[in-house]
């Protein structure tokens, strides 16, 4: 099996192009520790949490257990919306830190260009619901950042970035900040391939991630037809993998990483595999999407 490749962020750090993503919508705790702990088996290097999946825990103590040492796995976590002000930047982060049982976070990201009320810290408080239904508060996005620089400077934070943030947003982020976004973090899957945002981020030195790139939330109870795309079952027959394995390697073939997430050890071992596509098949697949064109949110 060819190793995982891995890209140099904007702050120096290597970050691997396939990841583990943790975000199951479903709030069982001890599935989400046995998940990672066997993606961790299976060699998984990139960890992808957030405070509002309530798996930060889990994924600490499946850290905490492994054989893996902590400089070895690179560890994604989010601000969440309600903790925007300045004023709950650092204590938010702090309770990140403390569930995942690290003295740093390898990349910390704002995980909305949006804020909401404060209610409390405790998972129980939080309004976790779609951003899009919910009444923002204004908070502006460069004030939250001043802070979140602060983090890096002080090192608790190796590396930060953004979530579903588009061209304006970070047009008017990279005018104000001080230190740039290392990666922002998007919907991408064949049928949403996001060229000109992606072209973007390149030109800017920012790294994509994709969330949900098999076009599959798993939280929203939408699922996109692409692994029916008889395309890609010809270009799988072609390398002797499998569709997903294809539409993963789609993405990293495109230079951004991918987060696929799995509860099922079958998957997660089979996500875990790179090769290397023709470039005229990596096309092949971005033109079906650009002919079709749906996201899920």
């Amino acid at each position: 099996m060819s190793p995982i490749p891995s890209v140099k962020l904007n702050s120096g750090y290597d970050f691997p192009l396939i990841g583990y993503g943790t975000c199951s919508g479903e709030g069982d705790f001890e599935q989400a520790y046995e998940s990672a702990r066997y993606a961790l088996e299976c060699g998984y290097r990139h960890f992808d949490t957030a405070h509002v999946y309530a798996t930060e825990e889990a994924l600490g103590n499946a850290i905490k257990d492994s054989n893996v040492d902590r400089k070895d796995i690179f560890i994604t976590t989010k601000l969440w919306n309600e903790f925007h002000e300045p004023q709950h930047v650092r204590p938010a982060l702090d309770i990140s830190r403390k569930y995942l049982q690290t003295d740093y976070i390898d990349l910390y990201l704002m995980h909305w260009p949006l804020s909401f009320a404060f209610n409390g810290y405790e998972f129980s408080k939080m309004n976790t619901k779609v951003p899009m239904h919910i009444k923002p508060t204004h908070v502006p996005i460069i004030d939250t950042w001043s802070t979140m620089e602060k983090l890096a400077k002080a090192g608790v934070v190796r590396s930060i970035g953004v979530s579903n943030f588009t061209i304006p947003m970070l047009e008017e982020l990279l005018s104000q900040c001080e230190i740039p976004p290392a990666v922002n973090q998007i919907e991408i899957h064949p049928n949403f391939p996001q060229e000109e945002l992606l072209a973007f981020c390149g030109s800017k030195d920012i790294i994509v991630t994709a969330f949900w790139p098999l076009g599959n939330s798993g939280l929203m109870k939408q699922t996109l037809k692409v692994l029916d795309e008889p395309l890609v079952h010809e270009i799988a027959i072609k390398y002797n993998k499998t569709p997903v394995q294809v539409l993963l390697n789609w993405g990293v073939n495109r230079g951004y990483a991918v987060i696929p997430k799995s509860v099922t050890p079958s998957r997660i071992k089979d996500n875990l595999v790179y090769f290397k596509m023709d470039q005229k098949d990596v096309d092949a697949i971005t033109e079906v999407g650009l002919k079709a064109k749906s996201r899920l949110l």
